[in-house]
């Protein structure tokens, strides 16, 4: 060490020095990784990495650069955090209503999506500290990504019960199929998404393999698209048609509680879907430049498009469930399926007045249990 001048900012290129504990540092350019304090000093920015540092894997946020961790930000644990509370008291919320109404397959459906939501953004409160770890970055793009799929399905098995329960005759589609047309466009949304997601993040694989995974969740991701623009146009047509023939028969202007709930319901359902379209455009766009462009490592956009859209939709679904527009037995008794018995006669009421034999045919609403 005879000969070797104290450390001092700031450093220079390829020049060893000795720090303050004895130990010399040599300071070398390799491939971009960024010394930032060594015994308790800040260095400048640089592309420098120290002469014990054999490998990324020993990085720390203190003495890496974030060009090689998984984001080029550190996600803020205390905004994260609260989005993990927010999503888990919807989610205490709606194991409540499903206790309470039994709606199994809507409650299944949306907890299923909010314990993602809650595990992802756990994994990035903990990416605080290990932003060199693919593991809870992994976990946290792939509950992300693919908790609205289970959203979505709770909104398209809603919708058949709601055809049922107002007549399939104002529906293009039977219940029938939209459940089996839109799930299964769900489930290709889902692999899609997931497989790319574990593709993408596996740094042994080559750069074209790893954009291979992106390209296949923005297939995911636009195939989910096209799928909630399609409902969306079907549900409107549907809600059109139901809303005309309350028309025709003179209960549009009605003001009864069962009116009430079901135009709060109408409501939060068109505006769920709306904010998870939104959150699933924001997340095309974010892709379609890989992880390493700009709009995936904007944390504000992030935590507005995709988190705050999902806390607005969620919080709607949690707000105003369809237990809320249907009790019990109507919900059980709005499901599609097969009769048992082809002489069985299944009918469920209106929600707002029950049919009798002198009910015109028109207006009564006829169903087979699931």
């Amino acid at each position: 060490m005879d000969g070797l001048s104290p450390c001092a900012l700031p450093l220079q290129y390829n020049v060893p020095c000795i720090a303050p504990t004895g130990n010399v540092y040599n300071l070398t350019e390799v491939n971009g990784i960024n010394i930032t304090q060594i015994n308790g000093d800040v260095y400048p920015a640089g592309l420098w990495l120290a002469s014990n540092l054999t490998s990324t894997a020993q990085c720390t946020i203190d003495l890496c650069s974030l060009k090689y961790a998984s984001l080029d930000y550190v996600p803020n644990a205390g905004s994260n955090f609260l989005f993990a509370i927010i999503f888990a008291f919807f989610l205490l919320t709606q194991l409540v209503f499903w206790v309470w109404r039994r709606t199994h397959s809507f409650s299944f459906a949306v907890s299923c999506g909010l314990i993602l939501e809650v595990l992802g953004y756990l994994a990035r409160v903990i990416m605080k500290n290990n932003m060199f770890s693919s593991t809870p970055f992994l976990i946290q793009i792939i509950c992300l990504t693919i908790a609205p799929v289970f959203f979505t399905a709770g909104l398209y098995l809603t919708l058949s019960r709601v055809i049922m329960h107002y007549g399939p005759h104002n529906s293009r589609l039977t219940p029938k199929t939209y459940t089996i047309t839109f799930m299964c466009s769900d489930f290709i949304a889902l692999v899609l998404q997931s497989a790319g997601g574990g593709i993408a993040d596996q740094g042994t694989l080559s750069p074209s393999a790893r954009n291979g995974g992106v390209h296949l969740m923005v297939a995911g991701l636009s195939f989910q698209v096209l799928s909630i623009l399609i409902f969306i146009g079907l549900c409107a047509k549907f809600f059109w048609r139901v809303k005309k023939e309350r028309q025709q028969t003179g209960r549009a202007g009605s003001r009864d509680a069962a009116s009430r709930h079901y135009k709060l319901f109408i409501f939060a359902f068109t505006l769920a879907t709306f904010f998870i379209l939104v959150r699933s455009l924001f997340r095309v766009a974010e892709l379609a430049h890989g992880f390493g462009g700009k709009l995936a490592n904007d944390q504000v956009t992030f935590m507005i498009l995709e988190g705050g859209m999902m806390i607005l939709a969620s919080g709607l679904l949690t707000a105003f469930p369809p237990g809320q527009f249907m009790s019990r037995e109507e919900w059980k008794n709005s499901g599609w399926g097969y009769k048992k018995n082809a002489g069985e006669n299944t009918s469920t009421t209106s929600l707002e007045k029950p049919w009798s034999d002198t009910t015109p045919e028109s207006e009564r609403v006829h169903t087979v249990p699931m």
